[in-house]
């Protein structure tokens, strides 16, 4: 996890830092008056197809990126509120997690060894998947913090962020890919040719730090969800039954603590993982 930190020490990465939070705010703004889902708290966001693609392409650029470019947008878009202090963290994860899990299914991040772009079925199999996992993550972020607050019912909340997220990413990101990457690339912009190896974390037992990572973030989502319906009576497609549940609360963090270890895995960092779970 060490580039996320490094990166700012590189202009280049600042630059695509604020090139991605100015893409993803202004589509969001953009679209804060459409069709809202919950007052003040989100709408359609066609939008989230940038954070995926942006990890992919500009990796920690694009993971703050998103976590700041989605402030900005409840900023000028009108929503900003208690809700926006984990929105931060829920969205840095949506640009986080494609890239590093993406890094542990195609090689070591270096130079030359994998290409971020969705030409082959595997590459096509792969972006849908961390996708769908990184979609996940961010919502059930998102909805654990909303419901502990008493402001939105969890199942309800995490079933419309994820399908929300995942939904813009799982048709346009592979279109978006298809055209930005052979630019980005021909310009020297990919994260992983303007980063030096040493600043980038490799990562340890990355199948297992990806396994875990999947794990995480679905888990949390369908299991979150089942206990919010069966113990607190909420329904997944309106307000209904009760928010600030215990059970919730209890049986969801296990699931948080479980995407913060794969995301050390993921990065590297072995001594926190160990420690983590001594």
């Amino acid at each position: 996890m060490k580039e996320v930190i490094k990166m700012w020490g590189n202009t280049r990465m600042i630059i695509l830092t604020a090139l991605s939070a100015a893409i993803y705010a202004a589509f969001l703004i953009v679209f804060k008056g459409g069709l809202v889902l919950i007052p003040g708290i989100t709408e359609v966001r066609p939008a989230n197809v940038f954070p995926p693609v942006f990890g992919l392409l500009f990796g920690p650029a694009g993971a703050w990126g998103a976590a700041i470019g989605n402030l900005i947008g409840d900023i000028f878009g009108g929503t900003m509120g208690i809700g926006s202090i984990f929105g931060f963290f829920g969205n840095f994860l949506l640009g986080f997690v494609p890239y590093k899990m993406w890094g542990a299914v195609f090689g070591l991040v270096t130079k030359d060894d994998m290409s971020q772009t969705t030409n082959s079925l595997k590459k096509l199999v792969a972006f849908e998947i961390v996708a769908l996992a990184s979609s996940a993550a961010c919502a059930i972020v998102i909805a654990w913090y909303l419901d502990l607050a008493g402001i939105v019912p969890y199942a309800f909340l995490a079933i419309t962020i994820t399908v929300n997220n995942f939904a813009a990413a799982v048709v346009l990101g592979p279109i978006l890919l298809s055209l930005f990457y052979p630019r980005v690339k021909r310009w020297n912009l990919i994260w992983t040719d303007i980063m030096d190896k040493e600043d980038v974390s490799k990562g340890f037992a990355v199948n297992l730090g990806s396994t875990l990572m999947t794990i995480g973030a679905l888990g949390g989502l369908i299991v979150g969800i089942l206990v919010a319906v069966g113990a607190a009576g909420q329904q997944v497609y309106g307000f209904t039954g009760e928010s600030g549940q215990a059970a919730v609360w209890a049986v969801v963090l296990p699931f948080i603590l479980l995407i913060v270890v794969a995301s050390f895995m993921l990065s590297g960092q072995e001594q926190f993982v160990e420690e983590l779970m001594d």
